[in-house]
């Protein structure tokens, strides 16, 4: 019977992340599915790594080799697989329970779709939890026209998918898989599952936390100016290009991290590109901020009220 259902091929590129790595590799060899292959491709750490990944010899298939970057270990991975679905879980974002299960019978159910992507839990460095990433439906338009690309963790795709649209692009260091999401959505469904079912470790040595700088800002809009050179585009997005990369360098502010005088240069040019929608990301953010502190103020003030009725009307 088990040997009716597809293969899942998982792959983790691990860099000096030895004090995550074993958590997440238990995560995936405790999914309640059977046909698992799950590949971990040492990227020249320098840590234990390899000592962790020889404890697991005759579980799961593992390699080691001088470091090349996040995005040549995945495609490395991609080639050595043989499942006809593929997951990327990276070392330090392990699987919640039932996530392979729940993906392929997504991709079951719609067998038009070149990929499945789940909800998400952030996580802290001791693995507790911080909140839930509840994602919408994606399609292009919306990933484009919002600037809102909240898929990766938990994220399984058709195998062939990747051989038909391409890997990750090696030019690109930390948005390879937000390309790849892009490649999907325009030339295919995505299906979402509105359930938990991954997540994303936030700890100090995190790639977005330590790596922000002009670099990754600069990647992102390369990122807009790539997509709008597919012939398939659709006209709408064509339509929305400034809008677009107005909301593309807002979001690469943000990833300037400290760096002064690029954050400056990416608001500018937000602005530039279409200071209408420049207008309406300030005034949204001034009233979620308000609105944010009213909630507050109401929540802190509906507490005082219950201590006081649980004191018999005592403050």
């Amino acid at each position: 019977m088990t040997d009716t259902l597809p293969l899942v091929t998982i792959i983790t590129p691990a860099y000096n992340r030895a004090s995550f790595l074993d958590e997440t590799i238990q995560s995936v060899l405790s999914q309640d599915y059977p046909r698992i292959e799950y590949i971990v491709l040492d990227d020249g750490s320098t840590d234990n790594t390899k000592q962790i990944l020889e404890n697991y010899e005759g579980r799961i298939v593992f390699a080691s080799h001088p470091n090349m970057g996040e995005a040549r270990t995945v495609n490395k991975g991609l080639e050595m697989a043989n499942g006809q679905i593929v997951g990327i879980v990276n070392s330090d974002d392990p699987l919640l329970p039932g996530a392979i299960r729940m993906a392929v019978e997504a991709l079951q159910q719609h067998p038009d779709a070149l990929a499945v992507y789940p909800d998400w839990n952030e996580i802290g460095p001791h693995s507790e939890f911080i909140q839930r990433l509840q994602l919408p439906d994606y399609d292009v338009n919306n990933m484009l026209m919002g600037f809102n690309i909240g898929m990766g963790p938990g994220v399984f795709i058709r195998r062939q998918a990747i051989e038909k649209f391409g890997m990750r692009d090696t030019r690109f260091k930390y948005v390879g898989d937000l390309d790849l999401w892009l490649r999907l959505a325009l030339n295919g469904k995505l299906i979402h599952i509105p359930q938990a079912l991954a997540t994303h470790r936030y700890h100090p040595d995190s790639a977005s936390v330590t790596d922000r700088g002009p670099r990754l800002a600069g990647e992102l809009i390369d990122l807009v100016y790539k997509i709008y050179t597919e012939p398939n585009l659709t006209a709408e997005l064509r339509r929305a290009r400034r809008r677009v990369l107005c909301l593309a360098h807002y979001s690469a502010a943000y990833y300037c991290g400290t760096y002064r005088v690029a954050k400056f240069r990416h608001l500018l040019l937000s602005f530039w590109f279409d200071p209408l929608e420049y207008g309406w990301i300030l005034l949204s953010r001034l009233l979620f901020g308000r609105v944010r502190k009213l909630y507050h103020a109401i929540r802190k003030a509906l507490q005082r009220e219950w201590i006081k009725a649980r004191n018999g009307g005592r403050s």
